[in-house]
This record gives C-alpha cells, sequence and structure tokens, in this order.
C-alpha cells in the first residue's frame, strides 16, 4: 500500500462521517510520503498525520497519539508527553485502528490524562507505558474504551 492508497482509504472512511470539517492538506513539498487530515474545519484541533505508510500522528485537544510501525526505534525525545500506542500491528490495519479511536473521541473533549511506566523499550531509550485518558462527552457512551495500552475513562 502506498500513501496515495492511504490518503484514499481515509478520505472514503471519514469524509462521510466529518463532512465539511474534513479536509486533506497534502500541498507540502513531500507530499509522496506526508499528509496531513483535518477533521474539525478551520478550528484545526482535531488531525492527524501520516509519516510514510506506517506512522501515524493523531492530535485532539492538544493531546498526541502516536502509532509508529518502528516504536522501539523512537527514543524519549520523540515521545516525550505523546500517547504511544505500545501494540504491534500490521500496516494494513492501521487505518482501522487510527479510525476506530477518531470516533471514540470526536464527540468527547479532553479532560485529564494518566501514565503509568510499564518497562523499557528493547533499546533502553523510552519507557514503555499504560495511559487513562479521561475524556467529557454529551453523548451516553460506554463507560470506557481500550486499545491496548490505552484507556479512554468516559464522563458526562
Amino acid at each position: 500500500m502506498n500513501i496515495g492508497e492511504l490518503k484514499s482509504k481515509y478520505k472514503n472512511l471519514l469524509q462521510p462521517i466529518f463532512r465539511e470539517q474534513f479536509y486533506i492538506d497534502d500541498s507540502e513539498e513531500d507530499s509522496r510520503n506526508w499528509v496531513v487530515f483535518i477533521l474539525d474545519g478551520k478550528e484545526e484541533d482535531f488531525s492527524f498525520s501520516l509519516y510514510g505508510t506506517d506512522c501515524v500522528h493523531l492530535y485532539w485537544c492538544n493531546e498526541c497519539f502516536i502509532f509508529d510501525k518502528h516504536r522501539n526505534n523512537l527514543v524519549s525525545s520523540d515521545t516525550y508527553g505523546e500517547i504511544v500506542y505500545e501494540d504491534d500491528f500490521d500496516i494494513e490495519e492501521l487505518p482501522y485502528i487510527v479510525i476506530n479511536l477518531i470516533l471514540h473521541i470526536k464527540d468527547c473533549v479532553y479532560l485529564s490524562k494518566k501514565e503509568k511506566v510499564k518497562g523499557k523499550t528493547p533499546s533502553g531509550y523510552d519507557k514503555i507505558k499504560d495511559y487513562v485518558i479521561t475524556a467529557k462527552t454529551k453523548k451516553q457512551v460506554q463507560l470506557q474504551y481500550q486499545l491496548a495500552n490505552i484507556i479512554i475513562e468516559y464522563i458526562e
């Protein structure tokens, strides 16, 4: 799968949900390897970036979720303050993992984040963590959503 195919997949799955708020910014010179998807129109507080076909950074309420196939090569300066997905994934699955998370946080507002260190990456240059994010929602949803080492707890 190349970046163009991924761009089409994300567009086809997300544009019907976010409608006029959705747009793609691939105006950078290196658009063959980098694309930004805006989910909230001019606000630009809810978006995600593709870095090649195997890395996504999802931005929501000033928080960043990192999904990186090469997670073990990241160091603490790459991940400091971010929410890092620790599970291994197939790059064909990545769009569905990211979209599922997007659908669980799209009508929510970030309130807080708790981190618990579980260990170190094989290189020893970063910590592996569990995250609990508290999000406020106006919709009735389940009490929590779990994605590997990331838990989102909802309050009304």
